[in-house]
């Protein structure tokens, strides 16, 4: 996206609507609700409280202190971090160093309600299917950062983000990029009449595979966003199978009442053999390549919308000239062997 237009390109297929469903779109609050009934259900004790450090007996994990006004201690075998990417009990406890501002994101969500004919109306979809809909380019005001859209039946999340040092220097604030957004041409009419009901923010781990902690420590696992297990579009699912391995860790430390990090390296072995850590090291040059090269997202769209645009027109010149202007255009904006060398990179990145 630029100021005044839009590349748009897309998939869509019957066979995403169809069981065994692959996307789903869910809103958290309603999401967390559910699965933690699910965790009730057969025994397992919740309490909304707040852990303000983690107990030791010598150097191995016991427990977590509470904040007041609860004032209580609960002592465990296992302790497992899962409190977000600014993980203030791993750092405290000295498990895990500051995350650095340009290995942080800063996403914001703003909900808009609309009636489900309206939606699948401009959305062209069927009744009770979805769409989503990834922004790069003018969304982030020149840095690089993403934007999407998430339909729902009855409303739209609009979201967009970019890292926290990106915002520091640029002095825009989160709300800014979400106007910048809504006051777009081609976004604008999908979002008329719509009534906003929520905003939203969250941190999110940019800093990839290199970024990752030591994971196991006696007596605690790390993981979820507080590990820097994400992978770009994909994050709550690789936090989620992160939980999942780190249970079966716990599970078998249990059985054998061995606590030890040997015992529970088990979650890493089992995050190293499946598709977590594996995409993770594929994209491991992703997070260098987005702050090596700033003007990525931004640059290299502008040439594409520019050529695009005069592509579409109606030529008064021959062909032949029409292409050469075109390729001129585009390498006034980047010399051709910055394009080359960036290409490099990039394809380097994809490669793996």
């Amino acid at each position: 996206m630029t100021e005044d237009s839009a590349i748009v390109g897309g998939f869509t297929s019957s066979r995403l609507a169809a069981s065994p469903f692959n996307r789903l779109t869910a809103k958290r609050k309603n999401f967390y609700g559910w699965l933690a009934a699910k965790a009730v259900k057969p025994g397992l004790h919740s309490f909304l409280i707040h852990a303000a450090s983690i107990l030791f007996t010598g150097s191995q994990a016991s427990g977590v202190d509470v904040s007041p006004p609860h004032n209580r201690r609960f002592l465990a075998d296992v302790v497992l971090l899962a409190d977000g990417v600014n993980s203030l009990l791993a750092e405290q406890a000295g498990l895990i160093t500051r995350i650095k501002p340009n290995a942080t994101a800063l996403y914001v969500k703003e909900t808009i309600a609309l009636q489900p004919e309206t939606i699948e109306d401009r959305f062209q979809l069927p009744p009770g299917e979805g769409t989503l809909i990834g922004l790069i380019g003018y969304p982030t005001a020149g840095f690089n950062g993403t934007a999407s859209i998430h339909t729902f039946k009855d409303s739209i999340n609009l979201n967009v983000g970019m890292a926290v040092s990106d915002f520091s220097q640029s002095g825009f604030n989160p709300d800014d990029l979400l106007e910048r957004i809504k006051k777009h041409p081609r976004i604008q009419p999908l979002l008329a009449g719509g009534v906003t009901t929520e905003y939203g923010g969250a941190m999110i781990p940019e800093g990839g595979y290199h970024a990752i902690p030591q994971l196991v420590h006696p007596g605690v696992m790390i993981l979820g966003d507080a590990a820097s297990l994400v992978n770009g579009t994909h994050g709550l699912n690789q936090a989620m199978w992160s939980g999942y391995f780190a249970a079966k860790a716990a599970f078998a430390a249990k059985t054998s009442q061995d606590f030890s990090v040997q015992k529970l390296s088990l979650y890493r072995t089992l995050l190293e053999e499946s598709f977590v850590l594996q995409n993770m090291k594929v994209n491991a040059k992703a997070a260098a390549l987005q702050q090596d090269i700033p003007y990525l997202f931004d640059l290299y769209t502008r040439m594409a919308n520019e050529a695009a645009y005069h592509m579409s027109t109606v030529p008064t010149m021959p062909i032949k000239a029409k292409r050469k202007y075109i390729w001129k255009k585009a390498t006034s904006m980047q010399p051709l062997s910055k394009i080359a060398r960036d290409a490099w990179r990039v394809l380097g990145v994809i490669r793996g």
